[in-house]
């Protein structure tokens, strides 16, 4: 398993130093309009969409038509900025770069009916260009924070309707060659805690799915980010799953680049005792 690191563009040549062998810019609504001016870079290149755009929740699965053409196009400028970018990464044998999207669907009451969100996150999709990079969505928590506030996500958390979703995408959506994920796993042990389900059925569910990881801990419904081996989930048990699968896994721990990224060493060297060859 490739090891990876979360970065935003003033600290990526720190991050790269790391001897990380991926990097996953988490790009904001000022990233994409700018200029990206450093590298080259001996690193793997991934990209995060942008969660907000100027004060706004990026929501691809928004009922509201004029909201998912804004995700749309927040979304086409991401994609277009990881392919400039791009040349000055690693090349992984002519992989394309990764980038990570939140489906959106969230909300601050509870929705019961998904189908119309997924078939609206579909529409978004449809007006994607993805052509030299691999889109994937993320799994959600069920209940995760926006403008320090706790919301619901309305989809993506249960995992056999991201199996079903994603099947769908890769038939329907050919333009945007979907069909991956990222898989988070703090998300996906809160999702479990909420339902009462397991995490390793989870993981079986989704594992074909998955070309990208982030990993931190998690405690009961809502505590994501823990750091590695501080909350519930069994690592040797939950990163076996993965032998032989040549993903990159991202420490996603809160804080985790503060005291001179005192975080992202701990989970780094913790999880180092569980990655499987």
């Amino acid at each position: 398993m490739k090891s990876g690191l979360k970065a935003r563009f003033h600290d990526i040549d720190e991050m790269a130093g790391f001897g990380a062998e991926l990097v996953e810019l988490h790009l904001t609504d000022a990233d994409v309009d700018l200029p990206y001016e450093g590298g080259p870079h001996d690193v793997e290149l991934a990209v995060h969409c942008p969660e907000y755009w100027h004060g706004e929740l990026v929501d691809p699965a928004s009922l509201n038509a004029g909201r998912r053409a804004l995700a749309a196009d927040v979304v086409n400028r991401s994609l277009d900025k990881a392919r400039l970018m791009a040349p000055l990464f690693r090349d992984a044998e002519g992989a394309r770069p990764l980038v990570v999207l939140h489906p959106g669907g969230m909300s601050l009451e509870p929705v019961t009916q998904t189908r119309p969100l997924l078939d609206a996150l579909l529409d978004c999709l449809s007006r994607i260009d993805a052509d030299g990079v691999e889109l994937l969505l993320e799994n959600m928590p069920p209940f995760p924070w926006y403008y320090g506030g706790q919301w619901h996500s309305n989809i993506f958390c249960d995992p056999r309707e991201i199996d079903g979703f994603l099947a769908r995408w890769a038939a329907e959506g050919a333009a945007a060659e979907g069909g991956g994920m990222c898989l988070d796993l703090s998300h996906a042990k809160l999702w479990c805690n909420h339902a009462g389900t397991d995490l390793d059925e989870f993981i079986r569910i989704l594992l074909p799915r998955v070309r990208h990881l982030h990993v931190a801990d998690a405690t009961g419904v809502d505590g994501e980010g823990v750091q590695i081996d501080e909350g519930e989930i069994d690592f040797a048990r939950t990163l076996a799953h993965f032998g032989g699968v040549g993903l990159a896994s991202v420490p996603e721990v809160w804080y985790g680049h503060v005291n001179d990224c005192e975080g992202f060493r701990i989970a780094l060297a913790r999880l180092a005792r569980y990655w499987p060859s």
